[in-house]
C-alpha cells in the first residue's frame, strides 16, 4: 500500500534521481520544476526538511515579477492567491517622514509581467509543499536532516546519509544532490565549500493590519532612521490587508529583551509618517513575547556546483534583503534546473538525468545573474542606510536622479526587479548617481552656505564609496565574461 503523500512519506527510499535538501521555497520550486520536466513520470525526486511545516523564523515574502512568473509557470501562483497572497505593483521610496517620495512601478518595465507577489512566509511554504506532494515523482519527508554526503571516485557526490526524527540513519543514493537549505547550508559545509558568511545585522519583523502607507499594494521603503524600514502586504482577506514591517538593525544590538521595544520606538518611529508611526508604535508597545528576528547575512556566491552536487537559493549566495531579490533568484535557480532536466527528458534510466554537463550549464547561468544582484543589494543598502556623509550624498543624488526623468526610474526598477541583470547596466547607473553626488556636493542645492571643508568632506566620502564599488563591479563583470576553462577563486584555493 502506497503512503498518503498529502501527509508526506514516513521514510525515504534507497534510490532517487535527485535528492533535494530543504523544503522551503527554493527546494519546493526545484522539485516542481523537475517533476514538470519529467513528462513520462519516469524519475524519482526526494525532498527533505528538518521542520515539520515551515521554519519558525520569518523569512522572505516579497517576490518580483520575474519570480512571480516562475511561480505561475510551475503551478504555484493560483494556490498561493487562493491562500491570501497579494499581487504587488512595485516600490515606493520616501526620503524620510516628510521628505521626497518616488514611485517605481513594475508596469513601466517592458518585457515583464506588471506585478509581483507577496505572501506570508508560512503560507508560502505550506502551499508549496502541498502542491509538490501531488506530483507522483516527488516524496516529501519532514523532520529529516542530512548527516553526511556519500562520496565516490574523485570526490563525486553519490548521495547522502539522512537522519530521521527518531534518530534512524538512512543512506540514499542519487545522481544529484541539491542543497536548498538556506544561508547556513549544511550541504555547503559538508561539501567543503568556502563559507564566507558575515552577519551584518538583524531584521525585526512585525505585522500590521491595514497599514497607513502611501501605496497599499506596493513595497513601501522609508529612509532616515538607523536603517531602512520596509512595509509590504503579505495577506488579503475579507477585512483588508495584513502587512509585514521590517526594521533594519545593527549587528551589535544596543538593546535586547524588553528594552528592545524602547529602542525600536526611539530609533524608528520619529522618522515615519505620523499615521504609520502611530500604528507601528502601538504594535511595538503591545507586542507580547520576543520580537520576530532574523539575521541579515551577506554570503558572496560560493561555487554553486561540483560533480553530483548543486546549490540553489540562499545556499548559493545571499545579500541584504532590501532589494527583495533573494526569493526571485531562488526561483530562477529552480527554473534553470528545470530547463536542464527538460533537455535530458529522453535520457536512458541507466544514465544520470541531470548529468555533469547539465550541472555545469546550470552553474554558468547562475554565475551570470547572482553576482549582479549581490553587488546591487550591497550598493543600494549602503545608500539607503546613509551611514556616512558619502552615502548620504549618494542618497540625495539618487532621489535627484529619479526625479530627473521617467527613464531614470525605469532603468533603476529594471535592476531592482531582476528584469535587468547585466553588470554593465548596473555600473552605468551607479556611476551616474555617483557623478551627480560629486557635482551637487561641490555646490549643494540643499545647503549652499556649507563651508568649503564640509563640501569637500561630502565629495571625498561619496568618491570613496563609489570607488570601493568599482572593484566589486569589475569582479562581477569578469565573472560574466570569464572563459569557462579558467578556475574560479574557490577552486584555486582548494
Amino acid at each position: 500500500m502506497q503512503p498518503d503523500k498529502s501527509e508526506g512519506v514516513a521514510r525515504p527510499g534507497a534510490r532517487y534521481d535527485v535528492v533535494i535538501i530543504g523544503a522551503g521555497m527554493a527546494g519546493c520550486a526545484v522539485a516542481q520544476a523537475l517533476a514538470l520536466a519529467d513528462k513520462g513520470r519516469r524519475r524519482k525526486i526526494l525532498v527533505i526538511d528538518r521542520h515539520k511545516g515551515s521554519a519558525p523564523r520569518f523569512a522572505g515574502e516579497f517576490i518580483h515579477p520575474r519570480g512571480a512568473q516562475v511561480l505561475e509557470d510551475l503551478g504555484f501562483y493560483g494556490p498561493l492567491k487562493a491562500a491570501g497572497a497579494v499581487d504587488v505593483d512595485g516600490f515606493t521610496v520616501r526620503e524620510r517622514a516628510e521628505g521626497r517620495y518616488v514611485e517605481l512601478p513594475y508596469a513601466d518595465v517592458a518585457g515583464q509581467r506588471p506585478q509581483g507577489i507577496a505572501v506570508h512566509h508560512k503560507t508560502l511554504v505550506k502551499v508549496m509543499r502541498q502542491v509538490i506532494t501531488r506530483r507522483p515523482q516527488v516524496d516529501l519527508c519532514e523532520g529529516w536532516t542530512i548527516k553526511s554526503l556519500v562520496r565516490g571516485f574523485g570526490e563525486r557526490v553519490l548521495g547522502a546519509v539522512l537522519s530521521g526524527p527518531d534518530g534512524e540513519d538512512v543512506e540514499v543514493r542519487a545522481d544529484l544532490v541539491v542543497g536548498a537549505d538556506g544561508k547556513a547550508s549544511q550541504v555547503r559545509r559538508l561539501a567543503g565549500l568556502p563559507d564566507d558568511r558575515q552577519t551584518i545585522g538583524f531584521t525585526a519583523g512585525l505585522e500590521l493590519r491595514n497599514a497607513a502607507v502611501s501605496a497599499a499594494t506596493w513595497g513601501n521603503i522609508v529612509l532616515g532612521a538607523w536603517g531602512p524600514v520596509l512595509i509590504y502586504p503579505i495577506h488579503r482577506d475579507a477585512e483588508g490587508l495584513t502587512y509585514r514591517v521590517t526594521l533594519d538593525l545593527p549587528a551589535q544590538l544596543p538593546a535586547k529583551g524588553a528594552k528592545l521595544a524602547e529602542f525600536l520606538l526611539e530609533t524608528f518611529i520619529p522618522y515615519l509618517p505620523s499615521a504609520l508611526g502611530e500604528q507601528l508604535a502601538h504594535a511595538i508597545a503591545t507586542h507580547k513575547g520576543p520580537f520576530e528576528m532574523a539575521p541579515t547575512v551577506n554570503l558572496p556566491a560560493p561555487r554553486a556546483s561540483s560533480p553530483g552536487l548543486a546549490l540553489v537559493g540562499d545556499a548559493a549566495g545571499c545579500s541584504h534583503p532590501i532589494t527583495a531579490s533573494g526569493m526571485t533568484m531562488g526561483l530562477r535557480d529552480a527554473e534553470v534546473l528545470g530547463e536542464q532536466a527538460r533537455l535530458r527528458a529522453g535520457a536512458s534510466l541507466h544514465e544520470a538525468w541531470l548529468d555533469d554537463a547539465s550541472v555545469r550549464r546550470y552553474r554558468a547561468i547562475h554565475d551570470r545573474y547572482v553576482p549582479t544582484r549581490q553587488a546591487l543589494a550591497d550598493a543600494i543598502y549602503e545608500v539607503f542606510r546613509g551611514g556616512n556623509e558619502g552615502a548620504r550624498a549618494l542618497q540625495r543624488a539618487l532621489f535627484d536622479y529619479w526625479e530627473a526623468s521617467h527613464e531614470s526610474r525605469v532603468r533603476s526598477m529594471a535592476l531592482l526587479s531582476c528584469a535587468e541583470g547585466r553588470p554593465s547596466v548596473f555600473l552605468t547607473e551607479y556611476l551616474k548617481t555617483a557623478r551627480h553626488a560629486l557635482e551637487t556636493s561641490l555646490v549643494p542645492r540643499h545647503a549652499r552656505a556649507l563651508p568649503a571643508r564640509d563640501r569637500l568632506r561630502q565629495v571625498t566620502g561619496a568618491a570613496m564609496l563609489a570607488s570601493n564599488k568599482l572593484g566589486l563591479v569589475a569582479q562581477v563583470m569578469w565573472a560574466q565574461v570569464r572563459p569557462s576553462w579558467l578556475p574560479h577563486r574557490d577552486e584555486e584555493r582548494a
